[in-house]
């Protein structure tokens, strides 16, 4: 028998330097094996579609089923139905922009199953330790598997077996395809053996394709974290002293006073011109306000944020003076506002030249900002640390993906601009038949409503009846990156989106006539 030493103590007592020829490393690589023979079953040679989200499935059953004993912590069962949730978009759509989000939460799971998640406000810190580590991990782990099975007494023996044999086998294949080429009779016989299955198995993708996903899998049922010590604070812009002339309290103060006047008269502006309907000098619209001003206000934000957190930092002398305290609520409460009007103004702005992919992140962003001020001021109020302030922006950040991975932008886009449209209202920009190109097959339901719509001349009509044709190219869909790929017959490659896509290009395979309008 091969000599496999049982594991002692929990999975967070392990160092680097304990054995990896254990019981538990044992039991681990049969389930990696098992993992890379679904990735085969899913992924070759199939595109990328549900076969993603049934993968990470598979993954979240392998860890719970490594560390059953986790599942009695409530915390283990929390991130467990939030890993779940989190690879459900990837039924929804094949964008893989998603997957290191679905394999992040997977990945969390796992650190908390086998121990060593700390507690909420070093989540950080840890995933950047299991982050770094990972990608080397099953090279490493395999070099120091082979290393300590050669000490072994049965494990040692096939070690050298191996490599004694491994010069001998590699000439012989040299000269039997040698022999093959200068006997025609061996190379008759040679033939008649079908090694096609063989061939297909050794194939450079699939191949490819094992080692993918063993790379990826094996730091998640194995995880381990990279061993580091935190450098001692220093003196400097980041901590400065407690108290000092350049970032004292009577700087901070004269700072925050200067900087609530200041933003005091941008706020005032935007009331009079965004809320209070007063109107603008000439030569100025309100589309040329509101483009002009929204993304420095957002900068400006996050500037403000910085400020505030040195200002407020633990043992700083603005910590415990009521006088900044009050004075910082201020500034934070008119940031706030600001990025309120950015995004109103920006609401302005895409109200005359309609919606883009780009204008839609910078709102999503510009929310995020103002989320973010949200938690400066609650980790003040609620005496928290910045470390507790960095995981939970976070995980705002990852929630905030996790509601756009749903989001059909195309047919968001194309619905919105069709709606406001100067073809559709009379007035406004025109539609760009060029980005709904580039938008995809996504688009085709908004302009088919336009057609049917009836507001269109008839030169207009056949240009748009045009368009929409060629978005449509038989039994071919556009992916994230503006490719062209055959529609997937195969289940691994479903996705609902697509899945509703062609629904409704089943039911609706030509551009309609327009509807009989009735006075």
């Amino acid at each position: 028998m091969i000599d496999l030493t049982s594991e002692a103590g929990t999975p967070s007592e392990r160092t680097p330097s304990e054995p990896i020829w254990t019981k538990r490393t044992a039991i681990t690589a049969g389930a990696l094996a098992v993992l890379i023979a679904i990735a085969d079953l899913l992924f070759w040679p199939y595109d990328l579609g549900i076969n993603t989200a049934l993968y990470c499935l598979a993954l979240i059953v392998a860890v719970l089923a490594l560390n059953p004993e986790a599942l009695k912590q409530r915390r283990t069962i929390v991130l467990t139905v939030a890993a779940v949730l989190a690879v459900l978009p990837l039924a929804e759509s094949s964008n893989i922009l998603w997957w290191p989000m679905a394999l992040g939460l997977v990945s969390l799971l796992a650190v908390d199953a086998s121990g060593l998640l700390p507690k909420f406000e070093d989540w950080f810190g840890t995933a950047v330790r299991f982050g770094v580590l990972s990608p080397v991990r099953l090279i490493a782990d395999g070099f120091r598997l082979l290393g300590e099975a050669g000490e072994q007494k049965l494990g040692g023996y096939l070690v050298r077996l191996i490599l004694v044999w491994i010069v001998p086998i590699a000439f012989a294949l040299v000269f039997a395809f040698l022999f093959l080429v200068a006997n025609p009779v061996l190379e008759l016989g040679f033939h008649t053996i079908h090694l096609e299955r063989l061939f297909e198995l050794l194939d450079p993708a699939r191949i490819f394709i094992w080692g993918f996903f063993a790379a990826i899998s094996w730091p998640i049922l194995s995880p381990k974290l990279l061993a580091w010590t935190a450098l001692p604070e220093v003196q400097g812009p980041v901590r400065p002293k407690p108290e000092s002339v350049v970032f004292g309290s009577t700087a901070i103060g004269n700072s925050l006073i200067v900087f609530n006047a200041l933003f005091a008269v941008q706020t005032v502006m935007d009331l009079m011109y965004l809320w209070g309907g007063v109107r603008l000098p000439d030569g100025v619209t309100y589309a040329d306000y509101a483009h002009h001003a929204a993304y420095p206000l957002i900068i400006t934000a996050v500037l403000a944020g910085a400020f505030v957190l040195a200002a407020m930092r633990k043992d700083g002398p603005g910590r415990n003076d009521p006088l900044i305290r009050n004075l910082v609520y201020l500034w934070i409460g008119q940031n706030v506002w600001l990025v309120i009007s950015s995004i109103l103004r920006l609401k302005l702005y895409v109200e005359v030249y309609l919606l883009t992919e780009l204008r839609i992140v910078a709102g999503i962003w510009m929310l995020l900002v103002a989320v973010g001020l949200i938690l400066i001021l609650a980790k003040i109020v609620l005496d928290k640390s910045n470390r507790w302030l960095v995981v939970s922006n976070c995980v705002l950040l990852v929630l905030a993906l996790y509601a756009i991975a749903w989001i059909d932008f195309p047919a968001v886009i194309s619905r919105y601009n069709v709606e406001h449209s100067r073809e559709m209202t009379g007035q406004g920009v025109g539609l760009d038949l060029d980005y709904f190109h580039r938008l995809g097959p996504g688009t085709i339901p908004a302009i088919d409503e336009l057609l049917r719509s009836g507001v269109l001349p008839p030169m207009e009509q056949q240009r748009f009846a045009d368009a929409r044709d060629s978005i449509k190219m038989p039994e071919v869909f556009f992916d994230e990156f503006q490719t062209t790929r055959f529609t997937p017959r195969e289940w691994q490659a479903w996705t609902w989106r697509e899945d509703r896509l062609r629904r409704y290009l089943d039911d609706h395979p030509f551009a309609p006539a327009p509807e009989a309008r009735h006075n």
